[in-house]
C-alpha cells in the first residue's frame, strides 16, 4: 500500500483514468459555454435598456442564452456522470485493498492497536478518498471557470487581467496561510475522533467485565477524558473554519467594490460600453466567490490529506513478518518440528529464550509444562511465525519456516485454545470455517467426532443457529467441541492445544478429552497445560522454566524422578490424574 495520500490518490487516479479525463474534459467543455452568459445577459439588458421596436434582436439573444445555458449545463453535468459511475467503484476497491493489506500484519499489530481504532481508521481512508476525488473533481471546474474568465477579461481590457493577478497576489497567500493551519487542526482532529472510537469499541467489546466489576462509572469518566480532548481539537478546528468563512466574505465585500470603482473609472474612459461594464462585474463577482471556493476546497483537501496520512501512518506501516522472495509452500501429511539454537526477545527486549533446542518427531505428543513466563505461549507463537526468531531456527522436516508461505504453514497447524473465537454465525459456518469447501456431510461428521452434534440438535434451529458475538449463547464446553469440530476439518498435521480444557468442569472435560484422544490419532501434537490431566496421552512432557527445558520424560518417568514435575504433581492434590 502506498505510504502517502498524494501516492495513494495517485495510484487510483492511474486506475480510473478514463472516467477522469471525461469529466474534466467535460467540465472545461461546460464551463466554456456558460462562461458567455453573462455576455449574452449583459446584451439582453443593454437591448432592453435601449429598446427601439427591435424584439426579434432581443428574442433571439434570449434563444442564445437558452440555448448556451443549456448545452453549457448538460455538458457540464456529464462530468459529475462520470463522476458518480466510477465512485462507487472507488470506494469498494479501495475498503477490499486496505483489508488485503492489514490482513497481512503481524498478530503483533492487533495486539498493539485496538480494534475499533484500526476499523475506523479503514473508513476515514476510504470516505476521505472518496471525498478528495470529489473536490478536485470540484476544484477543477472552478479553476477552469476562472481560467476561463481571465482570458475573457483580458479580451475586453488588458487591464482588467492586471487588476485580478494583482487581486490573485495579495489573496491566495493568505488564504493558504489559514488552509494550512486547518490541515493541523484537522489533523488532530482526525487523530483524536480515531482514538475515541477505539475507546468506546473497547468498552463495549469487555461489557462483561464493566458489569462484573461494577465500573460502568469509571469507564463514564475514562471516556468523558478523551471526549474532553477531542471536544478541544474539534472546537479549535470548528473556530478556526468560521474564521476562514469571515475573512473571505469581508475581503469578497471590499474586493467587489474596489472592482466596481476600476471597471467605472474605465468605463468613463471609454474603454468599453454598459454591456461589457454589466458583464465583466458579473463575471467577477462569480468569480471572486468561485476563487474563494477553490481556496476553501484547498483547505478542505489539505484537512483531508491530513486524515488520510494519520490513518496511513497506523494502517501503511510494512508488515512485520513477509514471506521470502523463494518461500514455497508447504505440502506435508506428517511433521517433524525442530527448534535450533534459537533466541528470542519481544520488543520490551525481554529475552525469553537463547540457544534453545528441541527436536519433535512426526506424530509424536509432546507437552509442555511450566509457569507463566516460561515460555509456553512463545514457542506457539514461534512456531507458528507469528514472530520471527532473532537467532537461530525452527524447522519443519528439515525447511526453516521463514523458507515457507505463511498461508501453507498456517494450514497444517491446528489450534484448539483456551478461549475459543466464534463468528457472529450459524454453528453450522463455525464449524466449516476450519475447511471452507466442506460439504454438510462433512461439516456433520466432524461435529460428531468432536461430540458436539448432540448439543447443536438440540438448538432451536440446530446447525442454522446463530451463536452470537464470540459464540456468547454458548457454554466453555461447547465452544470448546465447536473448537475440535473445525480442527478435525482443517486435519492439519500439527495439532496444538493451548490449556484447552482449563476451564472446564470435570464432566465436560471427560467429554472433551475424548474428543481429543480421537483427534490427535496421527498428528505432531503440542500442549500446554496447568492442568496435568490433559499430559495423559504425552508421549513426551517438557518442563520449561524461564526459557529453559529443565526436565524432560513420560508423565511416569518424571514423577519417578521427583524433580518439578512431581511437586507440580503432588500440588494437585494428584486429584486430576487416575
Amino acid at each position: 500500500m502506498e505510504k502517502t495520500a498524494g501516492r495513494l490518490f495517485w495510484h487510483y487516479t492511474k486506475i480510473f483514468k478514463w472516467p477522469i479525463l471525461g469529466g474534466v474534459f467535460s467540465m472545461v467543455a461546460g464551463q466554456i459555454c456558460r462562461q458567455y452568459v453573462p455576455y449574452f445577459l449583459a446584451l439582453v439588458y443593454e437591448a432592453v435598456s435601449t429598446y427601439h421596436n427591435n424584439a426579434a434582436e432581443i428574442w433571439g439573444i434570449i434563444g442564445l442564452v437558452f440555448l448556451v445555458q443549456a448545452v453549457g449545463q448538460t455538458v457540464s453535468n456529464l462530468g459529475f456522470w462520470f463522476f458518480s459511475w466510477f465512485t462507487p467503484k472507488l470506494q469498494t476497491l479501495v475498503i477490499r485493498d486496505i483489508f488485503d493489506y492489514v490482513n497481512r500484519h503481524s498478530i503483533a499489530f492487533f495486539s498493539e492497536e485496538m480494534a475499533g481504532n484500526i476499523s475506523n481508521k479503514v473508513q476515514q481512508l476510504q470516505s476521505s478518498l472518496y471525498d478528495i476525488f470529489y473536490n478536485s473533481l470540484d476544484s477543477c471546474w472552478s479553476f477552469f471557470y476562472c481560467i476561463i474568465g481571465i482570458v475573457i477579461l483580458s479580451l475586453v481590457d488588458w487591464r482588467l487581467s492586471l487588476f485580478f493577478a494583482l487581486w490573485l497576489a495579495c489573496v491566495l497567500p493568505f488564504g493558504f496561510s489559514l488552509g494550512k493551519k486547518m490541515h493541523q487542526l484537522s489533523k488532530e482532529t482526525g487523530s483524536r475522533q480515531s482514538y475515541t472510537n477505539g475507546v468506546i469499541v473497547d468498552s463495549i467489546a469487555n461489557y462483561s467485565e464493566i458489569k462484573s466489576f461494577a465500573n460502568f462509572h469509571f469507564e463514564r469518566l475514562n471516556l468523558l477524558a478523551v471526549l474532553r480532548t477531542l471536544r478541544h481539537a474539534a472546537t479549535k478546528e470548528a473556530f478556526m473554519r468560521a474564521k476562514l468563512i469571515l475573512w473571505q466574505h469581508l475581503i469578497i465585500a471590499v474586493s467587489m467594490f474596489a472592482f466596481m470603482a476600476f471597471t467605472f473609472w474605465l468605463f468613463v474612459q471609454k474603454a468599453f460600453g454598459a454591456a461589457d461594464f454589466i458583464f465583466i462585474n458579473g463575471l467577477f463577482m462569480t468569480m471572486g466567490g468561485i476563487l474563494f471556493n477553490i481556496t476553501w476546497m484547498t483547505n478542505r483537501l489539505s484537512s483531508l490529506i491530513g486524515r488520510i496520512n494519520a490513518a496511513l501512518a497506523t494502517l501503511a506501516v510494512e508488515p512485520e513478518i513477509v514471506d521470502a522472495p523463494d518461500a514455497r509452500p508447504l505440502r506435508a501429511k506428517k511433521a517433524a518440528v525442530k527448534f535450533q539454537n534459537v533466541s528470542f526477545a519481544y520488543k520490551d527486549k525481554r529475552q525469553i529464550f537463547k540457544d534453545f533446542s528441541v527436536d519433535i518427531k512426526a506424530g509424536e505428543k509432546i507437552g509442555l509444562v511450566g509457569a507463566s513466563g516460561a515460555g509456553k505461549t512463545t514457542f506457539i507463537k514461534l512456531l507458528a511465525r507469528y514472530f520471527d526468531v532473532n537467532g537461530g531456527k525452527i524447522t519443519i522436516n528439515g525447511t526453516d519456516i521463514r523458507k515457507i508461505t505463511q498461508d501453507s504453514l498456517h494450514k497444517h497447524i491446528s489450534t484448539i485454545p483456551q478461549d475459543v473465537c466464534l463468528f457472529n454465525r450459524t454453528l453450522y459456518e463455525n464449524i466449516r470455517y476450519g475447511k471452507t469447501t466442506a460439504s454438510r456431510k462433512e461439516v456433520t461428521a466432524a461435529a460428531k467426532k468432536a461430540s458436539a452434534d448432540v448439543f447443536i440438535k438440540q438448538m432451536p434451529q440446530g446447525y442454522e443457529s446463530k451463536v452470537g458475538d464470540r459464540g456468547v449463547i454458548l457454554s466453555g464446553g461447547e465452544r470448546q467441541r465447536i473448537a475440535i469440530a473445525r480442527a478435525v476439518l482443517k486435519n492439519a498435521p500439527i495439532l496444538i492445544f493451548d490449556e484447552a480444557t482449563s476451564a472446564l468442569d470435570s464432566e465436560n472435560e471427560k467429554h472433551i478429552q475424548a474428543s481429543l484422544k480421537r483427534l490427535m490419532k496421527g498428528k505432531t501434537v503440542i500442549a500446554i497445560a496447568h492442568r496435568l490431566s490433559t499430559l495423559r496421552e504425552m508421549d513426551r512432557i517438557l518442563v520449561m522454566e524461564k526459557g529453559k527445558i529443565i526436565e524432560e520424560g513420560s508423565h511416569d518417568e518424571l514423577l519417578k524422578k521427583g524433580g518439578r514435575y512431581a511437586k507440580l504433581f503432588k500440588m494437585q492434590a494428584g486429584g486430576f490424574l487416575a
